[in-house]
């Protein structure tokens, strides 16, 4: 009965969450917190974002946090992200097991941008004064497994953002499932960053504004600009994946994914892992974008992102194992993302 409690509740969270994702916000067009979207580990991203139904471990608190409940003892890890433009994402996450509460889960995300010069429309070869943009999430998470088939996971995200003098802040929540039947077929939903809209606010809106009807040499008085707020780019993503061994040392992992994106278009993700005795993997993705039948037709190859791969060693130290993973993630337009992890796990 509970394990049919459980199907049934994912089937309604599924239905709920598609829902909430296509009524919150167009499909294509400004969003807060963009961050979010980059996406974190370099195994998930080799595997083209597909593995939504098994990913587990620290892996799991971006792409799905019910896959941290799969977690052993504990699991801490860094990843390491040359994005475009000469930016920078840097991301560690840690999960340890408590007892029969479940697992508890801690992440953090740093977007560096790099320096940018201060212009004005006065000065527009630049004043001198340089700024550093902070673009930080911190998420706290915990999962649980329900039965030995059934996992449930949960992010709460704070997100900061902060360019010179201006500021932002938002939280959002994810919420994830799996199940993985006796079949070795497993499946997973994701819902990420359904929270509150995000606002810029700080001095740099503020300007000295004439008073009407006053002598130009009258005082001005201060006046800030009113800033619209955006919602958070939602996204609901639906997995599946299956497991065949062959013989005691070798498997392969395939896996697939559809995401409905409140800010993007949809995508359609796979991908396929080798193991050699779960030590040394291959992998590979490919997402495909679904655009509309009314795109344009001169857009329709402007797609970032197709066709990724990576690699994997997983070393065993005594009670302890290494792990080491990579990602390459073609661009277009601009040069590759290379994804460095390194971690471990007890």
């Amino acid at each position: 009965m509970k394990k049919k409690f459980m199907i049934f509740s994912l089937l309604f969270l599924t239905v709920i969450f598609t829902q909430t994702v296509q009524a919150s916000a167009p499909k294509v067009g400004t969003a807060a917190g963009t961050e979010l979207q980059i996406p974190m580990g370099a195994r998930n991203v080799a595997l083209g974002g597909s593995n939504v139904s098994s990913v587990s471990g620290t892996d799991a608190l971006y792409w799905n946090p019910a896959g941290l409940a799969l977690i052993q003892t504990a699991q801490a890890s860094f990843t390491q992200t040359s994005y475009f433009a000469d930016m920078k994402v840097s991301y560690l996450a840690a999960g340890a097991k408590v007892g029969n509460l479940g697992v508890l889960g801690l992440s953090l995300q740093i977007l560096n941008i790099g320096d940018i010069k201060v212009t004005t429309i006065e000065v527009p070869e630049g004043t001198g004064e340089i700024i550093q943009p902070n673009y930080l999430t911190i998420s706290g998470s915990f999962a649980k497994r329900f039965t030995d088939r059934i996992n449930f996971g949960t992010n709460f995200k704070v997100i900061s953002e902060k360019i010179g003098n201006m500021s932002a802040t938002g939280m959002a929540f994810d919420f994830g499932l799996q199940y993985l039947s006796p079949w070795d077929i497993s499946f997973g939903v994701n819902m990420k960053n359904i929270g509150s809209k995000m606002k810029f606010d700080g001095t740099g809106i503020e300007f000295d504004a004439d008073i009407p009807y006053v002598s130009p040499s009258g005082t001005t008085r201060k006046t800030a600009l009113d800033l619209a707020s955006n919602q958070l780019p939602a996204c609901l993503s639906l997995g599946v994946g299956y497991q065949k061994k062959f013989g005691a040392s070798q498997q392969v992992n395939l896996t697939g994914a559809y995401s409905n994106n409140s800010f993007a278009i949809d995508q359609i993700n796979v991908g396929a892992e080798y193991a050699f005795r779960n030590m040394v993997f291959a992998r590979c993705g490919y997402a495909m974008t679904l655009l509309p039948s009314d795109y344009p037709e001169n857009l329709e190859d402007e797609t970032a992102f197709g066709v990724t791969a990576g690699f994997g060693l997983h070393l065993p130290l005594g009670g302890t194992k290494l792990m080491f993973d990579y990602a390459y993630r073609p661009m277009l337009h601009f040069d590759a993302n290379q994804y460095f992890s390194i971690g471990f796990a007890m």
